[in-house]
């Protein structure tokens, strides 16, 4: 099995995805909510909040901010706030709207520089050590959840990927996939127990036994 139906099934089956998409939209909608261009509010007051409500609605959701066990914990990578479920770690980045396959990372933080030059088995390339950027946990691929959201007409992008270092101007994903209702189906969470019906009642005995007699006594005649 290749990295990104791995990761994408792992994830998906952990509730991550379907997770991260409900926090995505429940934070887009109160920092839109609480915010105005009118009142002074601009593209970069957007950004920040989006990325800082985003953080906390995923703690939220994944049951880190209230203690309780699970497949998902918090995995920071140095500053950047990070959650892990198995061996994959996804970080957070936001993206302008409709620009998500024209990310730079060689123009990013040294983070998300260092975790761009991640080696790719599908396309291997060399991993340099930044200064002042440990090396990553061995063992532990790190991905990106990339997001963005524009106010009118209300519309979201979240997307999964794994990032490319792509300082030759190509493309900056070794794979990237939306994380839309087409792509993630039925949401693992939310599994229907149909109830168990019983074998019998005392009705439909009593039923059963009524036309067994009555079949009897034609029969008898």
């Amino acid at each position: 099995m290749g990295e990104e139906r791995d990761a994408w099934e792992t994830l998906r089956a952990a509730g991550f995805l379907h997770a991260a998409r409900e926090a995505h939209r429940a934070a887009t909608l109160v920092v839109f909510g609480g915010m105005s261009r009118s009142a002074g509010f601009k593209e970069r007051s957007y950004g920040t909040s989006a990325f800082d409500v985003l953080e906390s609605r995923l703690d939220r959701v994944f049951g880190i901010e209230d203690g309780e066990p699970g497949p998902i914990v918090r995995d920071d990578l140095n500053t950047s706030p990070g959650w892990r479920c198995g061996r994959y770690r996804v970080l957070l980045k936001r993206h302008p709207f409709g620009a998500v396959r024209s990310l730079r990372w060689d123009r990013d933080s040294p983070t998300k520089q260092a975790v761009a030059r991640q080696e790719f088995a599908d396309d291997p390339q060399l991993a340099f050590e930044l200064p002042g950027i440990p090396s990553d946990t061995p063992g532990i691929v790190t991905l990106v959840l990339a997001h963005s959201a524009v106010e009118e007409p209300l519309d979201m992008e979240l997307f999964l990927g794994r990032p490319r270092f792509n300082d030759d101007g190509g493309s900056p994903w070794h794979w990237v996939r939306a994380l839309d209702d087409a792509s993630l189906g039925a949401d693992p969470r939310r599994k229907l127990v149909e109830p168990t019906l019983p074998l019998w009642t005392d009705d439909s005995a009593d039923v059963l036994v009524r036309r067994r007699s009555e079949t009897s006594t034609e029969t008898a005649w």
